[in-house]
């Protein structure tokens, strides 16, 4: 069997929590994504260059989400070292998982290139630890979307019990960006918003919506899912840090999109819509309440797609 010298991964943009999941819910996006080139090498260590986005993403392995994947990889199995190539097509600090496509294009990648056999929970291990270089922490829910496409939810106290669902069909996802500065290690400094204590009834509300949202997809009830993206604990928290969110969210509701919410630590905001919904005035609302707060901005129509793999 000829032996493997280099592969290339695929690693998708992500959209996490989707509302009541925080940490626990989370969507591969289709069309978007990072592709990484790793390379097998006779020198012990890791090298990175990063191509595409203009983004001021260090070359350190330590400091970056994919070689604190490999890192932790090559240690775990004593492995040899490698050279990635890592061209971004996700772009950082907008919630919608850079670092998370980064780290599952590596870790699947790593599994091919060296014939780790990886099950899905060492896969959401290792991909999650890369996490810790743009969160400060190493936390799933992104990786997990990412790693494994469709509609994911995860335990994640423990990174075990990974269930995917497959979307409803004609379910589109639309994404205003809005065009703010972003600041670094936005992700950790979002989740310092969170309160450390909630009310019980915002709690009970919470676990309402969670358990509707799995029922919507895994009966396809685009209505249902619509219906669940909603949260009393974390939107409240963080939705100040999005340019005119709730007036957004509102008029977006009114003109047919099934539901609203913040994508992961925003500020990029995520409508899920059918196909009865008129997509040019969902992308007119966006860029009308963007710029009505003062901010240009870019939307995106997608779906939610397959996760990260190899390509050859």
């Amino acid at each position: 069997m000829k032996k493997i010298k280099d592969v290339t991964a695929i690693g998708p943009a992500s959209s996490a929590n989707l509302g009541s999941g925080f940490d626990c819910f989370a969507i591969a996006l289709d069309n978007l994504y990072d592709t990484v080139k790793i390379t097998k090498s006779e020198n012990p260590g890791i090298t990175i260059k990063n191509l595409g986005l203009k983004t001021g993403i260090p070359n350190d392995p330590k400091k970056h989400t994919g070689g604190i994947v490999a890192i932790n990889i090559i240690k775990e199995f004593n492995l040899q070292g490698i050279n990635m190539i890592v061209k971004k097509g996700v772009t950082p600090g907008k919630g919608l998982g850079s670092s998370a496509a980064t780290a599952a294009a590596v870790t699947v990648g790593m599994n091919k290139l060296f014939s780790l056999k990886l099950t899905d929970e060492e896969k959401l291990k290792f991909a999650a630890s890369g996490e810790v270089a743009s969160a400060g922490i190493s936390h799933a829910d992104n990786v997990a979307g990412s790693l494994f496409g469709g509609f994911v939810v995860i335990n994640s106290s423990t990174c075990e019990d990974i269930v995917s669902f497959s979307p409803p069909k004609n379910l589109h996802v639309c994404i205003g960006i809005p065009k703010v500065k972003s600041v670094a290690k936005k992700t950790g400094k979002a989740r310092k918003l969170i309160p450390s204590k909630v009310k019980f009834t915002d709690s009970v509300s919470n676990v309402s919506y969670a358990a509707m949202m799995v029922a919507g997809f895994s009966t396809g009830n685009k209505r249902l899912i619509g219906k669940s993206m909603n949260d009393n604990i974390v939107e409240p928290a963080r939705f100040s840090t999005i340019p005119n969110y709730y007036k957004l969210k509102s008029e977006l509701l009114k003109i047919g999109a099934l539901g609203v919410t913040i994508s992961g630590a925003g500020p990029s905001v995520i409508s899920f819509l059918d196909a009865k919904t008129s997509i040019p005035k969902i992308k007119q609302c966006f860029k009308k309440q963007f710029k009505s707060a003062g901010y240009d901005s870019s939307v995106i129509l997608t779906k939610i797609g397959k996760g990260a793999h190899v390509i050859n």
